[in-house]
C-alpha cells in the first residue's frame, strides 16, 4: 500500500486529507495490523477535517500518553506488570477510541481472556492496568468514566493454590555444589523472606551489618526493615564489590565499549528457571527425587520456618514480609502444629525468642 511504509521494521502511515499530509508511526511490525490502524486513523482525520467532528483519542494513543507519565508514579516492577497486561489485552481494544471502552467492552474482554485460559488473578491484573490508562485519560479530559474500575472484581474471585514447600535437599540441589553469586541470591531469599525484586535491587548502603538489618523501599513503596541472620550477614559480606556498582548481588557484563561492568540482576525469574531445569536433569541422572519449585517458594519457606522455630509471632512476620494485612500472613499457620500456631497468634513465640536472646532459662 502506498499509504504504508517502514522505518526500522515499524510501519508508518502516510496520507493526505484536504491537501495536508499526515505521517505518523503505527507502532507495529504487522502489516495487517498496520492496515487496520491506518484505516481508523485516516477516518478520524477525515471526520475532523470535513465534518468538524472533534478529534478522538485512540486506545494506542492513550497508552503512549499514559506511558510518558506513569513511570514517575509507580515502581519499575509494577510498570513492567502493567505493560505485560496491556500487551495481553491489546487485540481486544486496540482498534477502539478511548471513549468507546465501556462496560460492554470490558465484559467482552474478560470473556475473551477467560477463553484464552487466563486465570482470574491474571485478568484482575489486566483490568488494573487498563484502569490505570483510563484514569490517565480522565485526567487528560478525554473521558469521564473508568469502565475497568467500575467492573466488579467479585465476578473474578481469586483462588489461591496450596503452598508446597521445597525440601532442603531440593534447594541444595538447585543451588549446586559450586556457590555462585546467583546461588547466594537464592540463599538470601531463604534467610530473609524478601521478594526477588527486593533482593535484586538491594544495595550495600541499605544493609546495616552492625544492627543486623536491611532497610529498603519494598512493595507498595513502603519503607521496610528486615532482620538479618548470621547466615544472611555472611552472604552479604562474601559478595565481591565492583567499582561504581552499588548492588549486593550483580553479574558481569560488557558496556558499549566492550569493557567489563557489573549489573544488577533484572531477569531473576528466568535465571532461576535455568537453575531448576539443570537441577532436574542432575537429579534424573543421579536417580534421586526432585520437584521443581518457584523462587517465591523460598519466601514461603522462610515464613513457615520463622514461625515453627519460634523466632517471632504472626505480627512480627507480617512486618518482616511487608504484608498489608495480617490475614495474608495467616496462611502460614496452616503449616504449623496446633501448639505452634497458638504460640504464634498469642505472642508466646515472641516471649520465648526474647528469652533465648537474653540468655534467660526456658
Amino acid at each position: 500500500m502506498s499509504n504504508l511504509y517502514q522505518r526500522n521494521g515499524i510501519y508508518w502511515a502516510r496520507f493526505k486529507v484536504r491537501g495536508e499530509e499526515y505521517r505518523e508511526s503505527l507502532r507495529t511490525r504487522s502489516e495487517s495490523l498496520a492496515k487496520k490502524r491506518l484505516r481508523i486513523r485516516r477516518e478520524q482525520v477525515e471526520d475532523q477535517a470535513r465534518f468538524g467532528v472533534a478529534a478522538t483519542t485512540s486506545w494506542p494513543a492513550a497508552v503512549v500518553s499514559w506511558n510518558e507519565s506513569i513511570e514517575r508514579q509507580i515502581g519499575a516492577s509494577t510498570f513492567t506488570r502493567y505493560v505485560v497486561s496491556l500487551n495481553q489485552v491489546r487485540s481486544f481494544i486496540e482498534t477502539k477510541a478511548i471513549h468507546e471502552i465501556d462496560g460492554a467492552t470490558i465484559r467482552e474482554l474478560v470473556k475473551g481472556r477467560q477463553r484464552q485460559g487466563a486465570s482470574n488473578a491474571t485478568i484482575r491484573r489486566d483490568l488494573t492496568a487498563i484502569s490505570s490508562v483510563l484514569t490517565h485519560a480522565i485526567d487528560e479530559g478525554w473521558i469521564e468514566d473508568n469502565a475497568a474500575q467500575a467492573y466488579s472484581r467479585q465476578r473474578l474471585p481469586e483462588r489461591r493454590d496450596p503452598i508446597t514447600l521445597p525440601t532442603p535437599e531440593a534447594i541444595e540441589l538447585t543451588i549446586g555444589r559450586e556457590r555462585t553469586r546467583f546461588g547466594d541470591l537464592m540463599l538470601f531469599a531463604r534467610e530473609t523472606g524478601m521478594r526477588q525484586e527486593e533482593i535484586a535491587s538491594l544495595e550495600h548502603g541499605e544493609v546495616d551489618v552492625k544492627n543486623r538489618t536491611a532497610t529498603f523501599v519494598g512493595k507498595g513503596r513502603r519503607l521496610r526493615s528486615v532482620p538479618l541472620s548470621d547466615a544472611a550477614i555472611a552472604i552479604v559480606q562474601r559478595q565481591p564489590r565492583f567499582l561504581s556498582c552499588p548492588f549486593v548481588f550483580w553479574h558481569l557484563a560488557e558496556d558499549a565499549e566492550g569493557k567489563p561492568t557489573a549489573l544488577r540482576y533484572t531477569n531473576v525469574g528466568s535465571n532461576f528457571g535455568d537453575y531448576t531445569r539443570r537441577a532436574e536433569k542432575r537429579a534424573k541422572v543421579a536417580g534421586v527425587e526432585y520437584r521443581r519449585f518457584r523462587f517465591h517458594d523460598l519466601r514461603h519457606m522462610f515464613a513457615v520456618e520463622y514461625l515453627r522455630d519460634g523466632r517471632g509471632g504472626i505480627y512480627d512476620l507480617q512486618r518482616i514480609l511487608g504484608h498489608g494485612s495480617v490475614k495474608t500472613t495467616e496462611i502460614y499457620l496452616d503449616y504449623l502444629t496446633p501448639d505452634q500456631a497458638a504460640a504464634a497468634m498469642v505472642g508466646v513465640a515472641q516471649k520465648a525468642a526474647h528469652k533465648r536472646r537474653s540468655g534467660a532459662a526456658d
